[in-house]
Protein backbone atom coordinates (compact mmCIF):
# COMPACT_ATOMS: atom_id res chain seq x y z
CA UNK A 1 0.00 0.00 0.00
CA UNK A 2 2.04 3.85 -1.35
CA UNK A 3 1.23 6.33 1.54
CA UNK A 4 3.10 8.98 2.34
CA UNK A 5 3.88 10.61 5.77
CA UNK A 6 4.26 13.69 4.57
CA UNK A 7 1.06 14.75 3.14
CA UNK A 8 -1.86 12.30 3.07
CA UNK A 9 -3.55 10.61 0.04
CA UNK A 10 -6.52 12.15 -1.61
CA UNK A 11 -9.37 10.46 -0.51
CA UNK A 12 -11.13 10.33 -3.79
CA UNK A 13 -10.04 7.25 -5.92
CA UNK A 14 -9.41 9.09 -9.19
CA UNK A 15 -7.32 12.16 -7.44
CA UNK A 16 -6.02 9.31 -4.94
CA UNK A 17 -4.79 7.08 -8.47
CA UNK A 18 -3.70 10.32 -10.35
CA UNK A 19 -1.84 11.02 -7.40
CA UNK A 20 0.11 7.83 -7.35
CA UNK A 21 0.61 7.80 -11.19
CA UNK A 22 2.51 10.73 -10.86
CA UNK A 23 4.69 9.91 -8.15
CA UNK A 24 5.25 6.33 -9.54
CA UNK A 25 6.26 8.30 -12.46
CA UNK A 26 8.98 10.50 -10.75
CA UNK A 27 10.24 7.84 -8.51
CA UNK A 28 10.47 4.95 -10.97
CA UNK A 29 12.38 7.39 -13.57
CA UNK A 30 9.93 6.62 -16.20
CA UNK A 31 11.21 9.63 -18.17
CA UNK A 32 15.12 8.20 -17.86
CA UNK A 33 13.64 4.84 -18.79
CA UNK A 34 11.53 6.27 -21.84
CA UNK A 35 15.16 7.98 -23.29
CA UNK A 36 16.77 4.29 -22.99
CA UNK A 37 14.51 2.67 -24.85
CA UNK A 38 13.83 5.36 -27.36
CA UNK A 39 17.54 4.92 -28.21
CA UNK A 40 17.48 1.42 -28.58
CA UNK A 41 14.24 1.13 -30.88
CA UNK A 42 16.22 3.89 -32.71
CA UNK A 43 19.25 1.84 -33.10
CA UNK A 44 17.13 -1.21 -34.00
CA UNK A 45 15.94 0.51 -37.15
CA UNK A 46 18.99 0.75 -38.77
CA UNK A 47 20.46 -2.33 -38.76
CA UNK A 48 16.81 -3.79 -40.04
CA UNK A 49 17.86 -1.51 -42.90
CA UNK A 50 21.13 -2.64 -43.01
CA UNK A 51 20.17 -6.39 -43.33
CA UNK A 52 17.64 -5.94 -45.80
CA UNK A 53 19.69 -3.59 -48.08
CA UNK A 54 22.80 -6.27 -48.19
CA UNK A 55 20.29 -9.30 -48.58
CA UNK A 56 18.37 -7.76 -51.49
CA UNK A 57 22.31 -7.47 -53.29
CA UNK A 58 22.52 -10.84 -52.50
CA UNK A 59 19.41 -12.21 -54.41
CA UNK A 60 20.63 -10.54 -57.97
CA UNK A 61 16.94 -9.19 -58.63
CA UNK A 62 15.87 -8.00 -61.79
CA UNK A 63 15.61 -4.63 -60.82
CA UNK A 64 13.68 -3.37 -64.74
CA UNK A 65 10.99 -6.25 -63.91
CA UNK A 66 10.48 -4.62 -60.16
CA UNK A 67 10.13 -1.06 -61.62
CA UNK A 68 7.78 -2.37 -64.16
CA UNK A 69 5.59 -3.98 -61.97
CA UNK A 70 5.76 -1.22 -58.37
CA UNK A 71 4.95 1.50 -61.29
CA UNK A 72 1.34 1.00 -61.65
CA UNK A 73 0.70 1.40 -57.87
CA UNK A 74 3.45 3.49 -56.40
CA UNK A 75 4.25 7.32 -58.12
CA UNK A 76 7.29 7.62 -60.75
CA UNK A 77 9.50 9.29 -58.22
CA UNK A 78 9.49 6.79 -55.68
CA UNK A 79 9.70 4.36 -58.71
CA UNK A 80 12.95 6.14 -59.27
CA UNK A 81 14.16 6.30 -56.24
CA UNK A 82 13.85 2.59 -55.57
CA UNK A 83 15.44 1.82 -58.92
CA UNK A 84 18.76 3.83 -57.74
CA UNK A 85 18.19 2.04 -54.04
CA UNK A 86 18.26 -1.53 -55.92
CA UNK A 87 21.44 -0.74 -58.67
CA UNK A 88 23.32 0.67 -55.85
CA UNK A 89 22.57 -2.62 -53.37
CA UNK A 90 23.11 -5.03 -56.60
CA UNK A 91 26.50 -3.43 -57.77
CA UNK A 92 27.87 -3.44 -54.05
CA UNK A 93 26.57 -7.34 -52.28
CA UNK A 94 28.70 -7.72 -49.35
CA UNK A 95 28.00 -11.32 -46.87
CA UNK A 96 29.83 -9.30 -44.26
CA UNK A 97 27.58 -6.03 -44.18
CA UNK A 98 24.40 -8.87 -44.10
CA UNK A 99 25.78 -10.57 -40.93
CA UNK A 100 26.69 -7.57 -39.58
CA UNK A 101 23.09 -6.13 -40.07
CA UNK A 102 21.88 -9.29 -38.87
CA UNK A 103 23.57 -9.27 -35.61
CA UNK A 104 22.76 -5.83 -34.69
CA UNK A 105 19.11 -6.41 -35.86
CA UNK A 106 18.55 -9.06 -33.09
CA UNK A 107 21.53 -7.18 -30.28
CA UNK A 108 19.08 -4.25 -30.25
CA UNK A 109 15.59 -5.20 -30.09
CA UNK A 110 16.82 -7.52 -27.29
CA UNK A 111 18.26 -4.41 -25.39
CA UNK A 112 14.96 -2.78 -26.16
CA UNK A 113 13.29 -5.61 -24.71
CA UNK A 114 15.09 -6.35 -21.76
CA UNK A 115 14.75 -2.17 -20.86
CA UNK A 116 10.92 -2.51 -21.30
CA UNK A 117 10.63 -5.76 -19.22
CA UNK A 118 12.95 -4.15 -16.57
CA UNK A 119 10.39 -0.89 -16.48
CA UNK A 120 7.70 -3.44 -16.43
CA UNK A 121 8.70 -4.83 -13.33
CA UNK A 122 9.77 -1.80 -11.42
CA UNK A 123 5.99 -0.61 -12.36
CA UNK A 124 4.94 -4.19 -10.61
CA UNK A 125 7.77 -3.70 -8.02
CA UNK A 126 9.35 -7.47 -8.80
CA UNK A 127 12.56 -6.34 -8.18
CA UNK A 128 15.62 -8.41 -10.49
CA UNK A 129 14.50 -11.08 -12.04
CA UNK A 130 15.12 -14.56 -9.51
CA UNK A 131 16.03 -16.86 -12.65
CA UNK A 132 18.57 -15.17 -15.06
CA UNK A 133 18.65 -18.16 -17.78
CA UNK A 134 14.77 -17.96 -17.37
CA UNK A 135 14.90 -14.00 -18.04
CA UNK A 136 17.21 -14.41 -20.91
CA UNK A 137 15.00 -16.81 -22.36
CA UNK A 138 11.79 -15.01 -22.07
CA UNK A 139 13.66 -11.90 -23.48
CA UNK A 140 14.33 -13.95 -26.68
CA UNK A 141 10.89 -15.45 -27.10
CA UNK A 142 9.37 -11.27 -26.76
CA UNK A 143 12.22 -10.25 -28.61
CA UNK A 144 11.50 -12.52 -31.56
CA UNK A 145 7.45 -11.71 -31.13
CA UNK A 146 8.10 -7.92 -31.38
CA UNK A 147 10.04 -8.23 -34.61
CA UNK A 148 7.50 -10.51 -36.08
CA UNK A 149 4.97 -7.86 -34.97
CA UNK A 150 6.72 -4.92 -36.69
CA UNK A 151 7.40 -7.06 -39.81
CA UNK A 152 3.21 -7.91 -39.64
CA UNK A 153 1.92 -4.30 -38.92
CA UNK A 154 4.38 -2.94 -41.34
CA UNK A 155 2.91 -5.53 -44.03
CA UNK A 156 -0.80 -4.90 -42.96
CA UNK A 157 -0.38 -1.17 -43.12
CA UNK A 158 1.39 -0.89 -45.89
CA UNK A 159 -1.22 -3.02 -48.64
CA UNK A 160 -3.53 0.21 -49.39
CA UNK A 161 -6.39 0.73 -51.34
CA UNK A 162 -4.25 1.68 -54.69
CA UNK A 163 -2.31 -1.96 -54.23
CA UNK A 164 -5.75 -3.90 -53.93
CA UNK A 165 -7.31 -2.22 -56.89
CA UNK A 166 -4.49 -3.09 -58.35
CA UNK A 167 -4.28 -6.48 -57.38
CA UNK A 168 -8.05 -6.68 -58.22
CA UNK A 169 -7.73 -5.47 -61.88
CA UNK A 170 -4.39 -7.44 -62.91
CA UNK A 171 -4.40 -10.53 -61.27
CA UNK A 172 -7.96 -11.64 -60.45
CA UNK A 173 -7.90 -10.66 -56.46
CA UNK A 174 -11.99 -11.38 -55.20
CA UNK A 175 -13.62 -8.07 -55.09
CA UNK A 176 -14.81 -9.17 -51.29
CA UNK A 177 -11.95 -9.55 -50.09
CA UNK A 178 -10.49 -6.63 -51.28
CA UNK A 179 -13.69 -4.61 -49.92
CA UNK A 180 -13.48 -6.87 -46.21
CA UNK A 181 -9.47 -6.05 -45.79
CA UNK A 182 -10.08 -2.24 -46.24
CA UNK A 183 -12.87 -2.49 -43.38
CA UNK A 184 -10.55 -5.22 -41.22
CA UNK A 185 -6.68 -3.92 -41.75
CA UNK A 186 -7.20 -1.05 -38.66
CA UNK A 187 -9.16 -3.30 -36.71
CA UNK A 188 -6.81 -6.76 -37.14
CA UNK A 189 -3.70 -3.86 -36.47
CA UNK A 190 -5.10 -3.00 -33.17
CA UNK A 191 -5.93 -6.78 -32.08
CA UNK A 192 -2.45 -7.96 -33.22
CA UNK A 193 -0.97 -4.77 -30.70
CA UNK A 194 -2.65 -5.59 -28.13
CA UNK A 195 -1.95 -9.22 -27.95
CA UNK A 196 1.66 -7.99 -28.38
CA UNK A 197 1.37 -5.73 -25.17
CA UNK A 198 -0.67 -8.24 -23.45
CA UNK A 199 2.27 -11.06 -23.73
CA UNK A 200 5.04 -8.35 -22.91
CA UNK A 201 3.22 -7.62 -19.25
CA UNK A 202 2.71 -11.28 -19.00
CA UNK A 203 5.92 -12.72 -19.48
CA UNK A 204 7.82 -9.90 -17.23
CA UNK A 205 5.94 -11.65 -14.46
CA UNK A 206 7.37 -14.18 -11.94
CA UNK A 207 4.39 -15.98 -11.98
CA UNK A 208 0.84 -15.87 -13.68
CA UNK A 209 -1.41 -13.01 -13.05
CA UNK A 210 -4.76 -12.65 -13.16
CA UNK A 211 -6.60 -10.98 -16.47
CA UNK A 212 -7.45 -7.86 -14.15
CA UNK A 213 -3.64 -7.53 -13.49
CA UNK A 214 -2.62 -6.79 -16.87
CA UNK A 215 -5.71 -5.73 -19.40
CA UNK A 216 -6.02 -2.29 -18.43
CA UNK A 217 -2.51 -0.90 -18.47
CA UNK A 218 -2.62 -2.86 -21.97
CA UNK A 219 -5.98 -1.18 -23.08
CA UNK A 220 -4.77 2.07 -21.64
CA UNK A 221 -1.15 2.25 -23.59
CA UNK A 222 -2.91 0.70 -26.89
CA UNK A 223 -5.32 4.43 -26.81
CA UNK A 224 -3.39 6.52 -26.00
CA UNK A 225 -0.57 5.70 -28.45
CA UNK A 226 -2.86 5.50 -31.01
CA UNK A 227 -4.60 9.07 -30.02
CA UNK A 228 -0.83 10.19 -29.26
CA UNK A 229 0.59 9.05 -32.63
CA UNK A 230 -2.39 10.40 -34.44
CA UNK A 231 -2.13 14.42 -32.81
CA UNK A 232 2.05 13.60 -33.19
CA UNK A 233 1.32 13.25 -36.86
CA UNK A 234 -1.18 15.82 -37.42
CA UNK A 235 1.17 18.60 -34.87
CA UNK A 236 4.24 17.44 -37.85
CA UNK A 237 2.01 17.79 -40.75
CA UNK A 238 0.12 20.87 -40.13
CA UNK A 239 1.94 23.24 -37.38
CA UNK A 240 5.50 22.03 -36.97
CA UNK A 241 8.69 23.27 -39.29
CA UNK A 242 11.31 20.49 -38.61
CA UNK A 243 12.57 20.19 -42.20
CA UNK A 244 12.59 24.27 -42.21
CA UNK A 245 14.68 24.46 -38.95
CA UNK A 246 17.14 21.41 -39.12
CA UNK A 247 17.12 20.31 -42.71
CA UNK A 248 17.50 16.26 -43.62
CA UNK A 249 18.61 15.37 -39.32
CA UNK A 250 14.37 16.90 -38.94
CA UNK A 251 12.94 13.04 -40.05
CA UNK A 252 15.18 11.42 -37.57
CA UNK A 253 14.10 14.04 -34.82
CA UNK A 254 10.51 13.53 -35.17
CA UNK A 255 11.38 10.05 -35.12
CA UNK A 256 12.76 10.02 -32.04
CA UNK A 257 10.39 12.27 -30.46
CA UNK A 258 7.28 9.52 -31.38
CA UNK A 259 10.17 6.88 -30.10
CA UNK A 260 9.67 8.61 -26.91
CA UNK A 261 6.29 9.17 -26.27
CA UNK A 262 5.71 5.15 -27.35
CA UNK A 263 8.29 4.41 -24.85
CA UNK A 264 6.77 6.19 -21.84
CA UNK A 265 3.44 5.09 -23.18
CA UNK A 266 4.53 1.46 -23.01
CA UNK A 267 5.74 1.73 -19.61
CA UNK A 268 3.05 4.23 -18.04
CA UNK A 269 0.51 1.07 -19.38
CA UNK A 270 2.73 -0.90 -16.34
CA UNK A 271 2.77 2.10 -14.02
CA UNK A 272 -1.21 2.07 -14.17
CA UNK A 273 -1.50 -1.47 -13.55
CA UNK A 274 0.36 -1.17 -10.50
CA UNK A 275 -1.58 1.72 -9.32
CA UNK A 276 -4.62 0.01 -9.56
CA UNK A 277 -3.37 -3.27 -7.79
CA UNK A 278 -2.10 -0.69 -4.76
CA UNK A 279 -5.69 0.56 -4.59
CA UNK A 280 -7.20 -2.92 -4.61
CA UNK A 281 -4.85 -3.55 -1.97
CA UNK A 282 -6.27 -0.96 0.40
CA UNK A 283 -9.64 -1.22 -0.28
CA UNK A 284 -9.48 -4.72 0.79
CA UNK A 285 -7.62 -3.54 3.63
CA UNK A 286 -9.78 -1.02 4.69
CA UNK A 287 -12.14 -2.83 6.89
CA UNK A 288 -9.79 -4.61 8.67
CA UNK A 289 -8.46 -1.14 9.26
CA UNK A 290 -11.63 -0.07 10.69
CA UNK A 291 -12.30 -2.70 12.71
CA UNK A 292 -8.47 -2.45 14.45
CA UNK A 293 -9.37 1.27 15.27
CA UNK A 294 -12.84 0.79 17.02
Amino acid sequence: METSGVRPLPRNRLLRGTYLMTRRYLNHGVSIQSAALAFYLLFTIFPLMIFFSALLGLLHLDVSGISTVVSAVLPSAVVKLLEMYLNYVSRNPSIRLMLFGLFFSIYFPMRAVNTLMRAVRTAYHLGPPRAAVRHMIKTLLYTVLLIVTIVLTLVTLMVSNLALHYATEHFSFPLELAVLWRQLRYPLVTVLMFFALYLLYALTQDSRQPWKNLWPGVMASLLSWLLASWLFSFYVENIAAYSLLYGSIGTVIVLLVWLYLTACILIMGAELNGTLISLRKEKDEEPERERSER
